[in-house]
């Protein structure tokens, strides 16, 4: 018998007789009992007392108590779990026949050939389930992407996710990077590999930039499974029923497009004006217990996001870059490319984008037969409309200031440090520590770290495209 297993009987045990899902701190409970471990750790790892987690416990054992007609408690839950799995698998053969006898979905036998006893407790009919009469989760990802047939190798990278998500039970995730790297691909091929650890799985794009409280409204009506719901508008309101939701169910909800609540002119993480309360949601999501998770995904992090600073919190900031040199490889490969010992020149260039990288080897067949060497040659290297266009998008985003130190390091030979900034502009230290921050947390700059001295590079690709580009005007009283 698996934990998962367990933990969907012991929660159909308790939405049977209280109505409501196990919450977090339960599933938790449950968790430290199977593994031995003790309640102080849960105590510590949910900031309450070992007494509160005590009697959240005791509640839980005389639940189970009842439905296994035998006195459980923390020392014998194991082992009694055990027994009832042993035991229905001798009732079924009692019955002179072998079957899939479910209870509380915990499946006791791999033989399909035969029809489920009449005395099986049925599952949840608001939920489908797969041969193996594992529960489904509810899927609307009508805003999701397909799957694509080729997704090059990020296996590392969701291997990484997935931990955070299943093992450490994550409430807020935000995964940012650059235009082109793939993120939402990326999130895409993940929800295969945890959608079992759900009952409602939502992807949902702020690419039109919905208010706040259409948003809440339009999730707390899937979750709850209907079409209409009467809400208050009052978005604190909506804010406390979706937590409520959130606990009574393991919900995994997928925000794209973040960005586009964001104000352009702007340093990183300012919302528009009348979008300000998503960070209030944001805020809400990361700090108190429940059983889902949030998983955003966006150009840039929200600034909630690193106010949360603690390395075992349930909130999580994945900076998705570029492919490894080996897949970046395989995919000009693909291409059908030439000039093998050129690739790393171009792969180092772009970024191992995978988007940019489709996008020059167009380019390099359409003009240069495929030959990447030829395309090199030429200076400064000539960058297609579709990539001056995405390249255009991300700098319109820039603050002013922003933009003057980003052409500022472009035109020094190397890395700056910040001292020699300083010095070649007449910006205040404050002024430039928030810009720095926030145009490395855009992934536009490099931080390079040499004898205890940190200096700044802006990434090559875009130093080419502000150089020839682009045409900011120097100010005399900022550089």
């Amino acid at each position: 018998m698996t934990l998962n297993e367990v933990l969907r009987f012991v929660d159909d045990v308790v939405f049977d007789k209280t109505g409501k899902h196990l919450d977090s701190l339960q599933e938790a409970i449950l968790r430290a009992t199977w593994q031995g471990e003790k309640y102080s750790k849960v105590a510590q790892q949910y900031h309450c007392t070992k007494f509160h987690v005590g009697n959240v416990a005791s509640n839980l054992w005389q639940l189970i108590s009842k439905e296994l007609n035998e006195k459980i408690h923390k020392s014998n839950f194991r082992a009694a779990m055990e027994r009832y799995q042993v035991s229905n698998i001798s009732n079924v053969f009692n019955f002179g026949r072998q079957s899939n006898y479910v209870k509380g979905n915990i499946n006791l036998c791999t033989d399909n050939t035969h029809p489920l006893l009449e005395t099986q407790q049925k599952l949840p009919t608001t939920q489908t389930t797969n041969e193996n009469n594992t529960p489904l989760p509810k899927l609307d990802l009508r805003d999701a992407p397909d799957i694509k047939k080729t997704f090059y190798d990020r296996s590392t990278e969701l291997t990484t996710l997935k931990t955070w998500i299943v093992k450490y039970r994550c409430r807020l995730i935000t995964v940012s990077g650059i235009s082109g790297i793939g993120k939402s691909t990326f999130i895409r091929h993940l929800i295969p590999e945890i959608e079992s650890n759900f009952n409602h799985i939502i992807w949902r794009t702020l690419r039109t930039s919905p208010p706040l409280n259409v948003t809440l409204k339009n999730l707390i009506e899937i979750i709850s499974n209907v079409t209409e719901i009467n809400l208050s508008n009052n978005t604190d309101a909506q804010l406390s029923l979706l937590v409520e939701k959130l606990r009574d169910r393991r919900c995994l909800i997928i925000l794209d497009d973040l960005q586009q609540i964001f104000s352009s002119g702007q340093l990183i993480g300012n919302y528009k004006s009348g979008y300000e309360n998503y960070g209030n949601l944001f805020k809400i999501i990361g700090e108190l217990p429940h059983n889902s998770c949030f998983i955003l995904n966006s150009w840039e992090p929200p600034l909630e996001v690193f106010n949360f600073t603690d390395n075992d919190s349930a909130v999580h900031l994945f900076q998705l870059t570029g492919l490894t040199e080996k897949v970046a490889r395989e995919m000009l490969e693909n291409q059908g490319l030439l000039d093998e010992e050129k690739w790393q020149d171009l792969i180092n260039f772009y970024q191992s984008n995978p988007q940019w990288l489709k996008l020059v080897g167009q380019t390099i067949k359409n003009l240069f037969g495929g030959s990447v060497a030829q395309y090199l040659s030429y200076q400064p290297l000539f960058l297609c409309s579709e990539l001056t266009n995405i390249f255009q998008q991300h700098f319109q985003r820039l603050s002013e200031l922003e933009k003057q130190v980003i052409s500022l390091i472009s035109e020094q030979p190397k890395s700056i440090s910040v001292s020699q900034i300083l010095e070649k502009s007449q910006l205040s230290s404050p002024e430039l520590f928030q810009t720095l921050l926030s145009l490395e947390r855009r992934g536009l700059i490099d931080k390079i770290t040499e004898e205890k001295e940190i200096s700044f590079t802006v990434k090559a690709i875009f130093k080419h495209y502000i150089k020839n580009y682009t045409a900011i005007t120097k100010r005399p009283n900022i550089l």
